[in-house]
């Protein structure tokens, strides 16, 4: 006997929701005459290897109606055995076997009535615990264990009354993968009765450690509930493999498939809204996908999204061949998004949303095919009575996640003006922008972010505006020989150049000067060869330019 210990339920709730792995996916519970009971687990596991099922054990609970009315639990710890990733695992009370619409199946993988299984030499075992107190020695204080006959075909047993005609658990290493309640009644929660009831001490063969089910913790564990009546040759299946929520009830439409797919999750199952986007890249950098959970039922957080390589032969759906890359998880809706890098350059993808219970809400099949990234055909702008007005161009609209007009004083340090959401067009499409000018000098640029997050700028776009001034040049004394003086009135410190031009345009004589603030005189030379005539002095600088005429004799 190995040492036990008892989960608390946090450590419970949160392995339950992140650690789930190995899934009820069927249930034979009513079998009609010499038929058979058996379930069928189904491994979401991520991993590339079988897992092994030594360290699992079913859990089931029983109550008599008749007789001595014992109530408990049966507990079957499952062979050392392994199943396949995205594979399925069968057990059955006989091999073969029979149930509704089909006849001697050996799709099983162990007999639980087998001799070798019940003596332990598989690695496994099946007992029965009744609630009762008269055996102190058998590890479980207020269990005594009961008998089983040689061909157990009641594992799978039938609760009379009102609601929760079956209840099941699969654990791990003691920690609950997978809870359903089955049967009419409305239960969405682990039954009163069940809660109310003591510890139960699980003994695990092999190198699986023992552990304790604490049930007084089971009143918030999240759980399964399928809402079908129990049949007389019935049983319950997922829809789909590893489905949430898609139970159905066995029938003549909807038959059993022991070790057979019962189906594939798709993008347009569950309740979980995510979104997802790939931009194609090169052979050495790899390819990018994106994905991020938009919406989703406050029960389903926090929510796991895992990334495979879809290598078939099933295109477009999970299967064994599919290759885990990377997975991330939402405890809250703003959590995302995620982007994973994904090898080779070229791989389809599919992302597998699973809720908090670890069954699957869906698989999105994301195409890796090459798509235009957003294009800026044009950015132009103009300024008129300092309103300026931009204006640009794109092509692959449909494919721009915003647009933001970043404005600068300086050309170099650049802050947001506006954000501006496209239109969703496909194809061209244009757009505009116009604010009023409020400083001297100021700069413009247009960031552009595609879907997948990939940014870029267009070129940068200056504007000057028009200031009023009380700048001004004045020559002294209109009729002048050798030299002109000049009377310049500035707002403030500055370089300035002053220049002396024919009035057919010809430079004569030029003259950098710094002037400061009010009223600078200075005089500029002429040339000797200068021929008389009328001609124009030109003051230039930062937001000025004045000119005057004067006369040279």
């Amino acid at each position: 006997m190995k040492t036990k210990f008892t989960l608390p339920l946090i450590l419970l709730f949160i392995a339950v929701k992140v650690n789930s792995q190995v899934l009820f996916n069927e249930v034979y519970t009513d079998p009609g005459g010499n038929k058979h009971e058996f379930f069928e687990l189904y491994n979401t596991n991520t991993s590339s290897a079988p897992e092994s099922l030594d360290n699992y054990t079913l859990v089931t609970f029983f109550e008599y109606t008749g007789g001595n009315g014992d109530i408990g639990f049966y507990v079957m710890d499952l062979p050392n055995l392994s199943v396949l990733p995205r594979g399925y695992f069968v057990g059955s009370a006989a091999i073969p076997f029979s149930c509704q619409g089909i006849t001697n199946s050996t799709a099983s993988d162990f007999n639980w009535n087998s001799t070798a299984f019940r003596s332990g030499s598989t690695g496994g075992y099946l007992k029965k615990w009744v609630y009762r107190h008269n055996d102190l020695s058998d590890g479980n204080p207020d269990y005594d264990e009961g008998l089983l006959p040689a061909d157990f075909n009641d594992f799978f047993y039938r609760r009379n009354g009102i609601g929760a005609s079956y209840t099941m658990f699969l654990y791990k290493n003691g920690v609950m993968q997978n809870g359903v309640i089955f049967g009419t009644g409305g239960y969405a929660e682990v039954i009163p009765i069940i809660i109310g009831l003591p510890k139960l001490y699980i003994n695990m063969s092999g190198s699986a450690p023992d552990f304790e089910i604490d049930f007084s913790t089971y009143g918030t564990v999240r759980i399964e509930n399928v809402i079908e009546a129990a049949g007389s040759d019935n049983g319950y299946m997922r829809e789909a493999d590893g489905k949430c929520g898609g139970w159905l009830k066995s029938s003549s439409q909807a038959e059993h498939t022991p070790h057979r797919s019962n189906g594939t999750v798709d993008g347009n199952d569950g309740v979980i809204s995510v979104s997802t986007a790939i931009v194609r890249g090169n052979a050495i950098n790899g390819s990018v996908v994106t994905y991020d959970v938009v919406s989703a039922p406050t029960s389903t957080f926090p929510i796991t999204m895992e990334v495979y390589n879809d290598r078939g032969p099933d295109t477009m759906s999970l299967d064994g061949v599919d290759l885990f890359i990377a997975s991330n998880s939402e405890a809250v809706v703003s959590d995302g998004p995620f982007n994973t890098t994904i090898f080779p350059n070229t791989a389809n993808v599919l992302v597998v949303v699973k809720s908090n219970i670890g069954c699957i809400d869906k698989v999105l099949f994301v195409p890796n095919v090459s798509i235009l990234p957003v294009k800026l055909i044009s950015f132009n702008g103009n300024m008129n009575n300092d309103n300026i007005k931009l204006n640009w161009e794109t092509a692959s609209n449909e494919q721009a996640g915003r647009y933001e007009i970043e404005r600068s004083l300086d050309g170099k340090n650049f802050e947001n003006a506006k954000m501006i959401a496209p239109t969703g067009k496909n194809g061209n499409e244009q757009y505009d922008f116009e604010e009023e000018a409020t400083a001297a000098k100021v700069y413009y640029r247009l960031r552009v972010t595609d879907k997948s997050g990939i940014v870029t700028y267009s070129k940068i776009l200056g504007f000057s505006k028009a200031i009023e001034t009380t700048q001004s040049l004045t020559i002294i004394g209109n009729n002048v020989t050798d030299k002109i003086t000049v009377s310049v009135q500035s707002e403030k410190n500055q370089p300035l150049e002053i220049s002396v031009v024919s009035m057919n345009g010809n430079l004569i004589a030029k003259q950098r000067l710094n002037v400061s603030k009010g009223n600078t005189i200075t005089t500029l030379s002429l040339p000797s060869a200068m021929n008389s005539g009328i001609y124009i002095a030109r003051l230039a600088g930062e937001n000025i330019n004045s000119t005057a005429r004067f006369i040279k004799q």
